[in-house]
């Protein structure tokens, strides 16, 4: 499995992890979505300006946290995934490509 950051996870978040058949991952950030754009409509009926400004700011950190979590840890998620539904680790190697990768543990097995 690749090690590393993942960046379809974290260009394209929720849609990846729906790709990749991470259904409850995905389902769990579909739902924070939900709650963070519930909380942005509150605060958008809020009339003072500081509040409202900090709730927003909040709301940025929240929304690129949950863009850089699905980066930093979506290979360990998928790797998890793959194993639980019964995949197999039959090597490790070290190249550029996925397919170079395959191609070396086909040739040392």
């Amino acid at each position: 499995m690749k090690v590393g950051f993942s960046w379809p996870g974290f260009l394209f978040g929720m849609v990846w992890m729906l790709l990749k058949k991470l259904w409850t991952l995905a389902l769990i950030w579909f739902g924070i979505y939900i709650v963070i754009g519930l909380i942005e409509t509150v605060a958008d009926q809020s009339v003072a300006s500081v509040e409202q400004a900090l709730v927003y700011l909040i709301l940025f950190a929240g929304y690129v946290a949950f863009s850089l979590i699905p980066g930093f840890k979506g290979n360990q998620w998928r790797e998890a995934n793959l194993l639980k539904r019964g995949y197999a680790l039959v090597g490790e190697a070290r190249t550029a490509t996925p397919d170079a990768a395959i191609a070396e543990v086909v040739k040392t097995a």
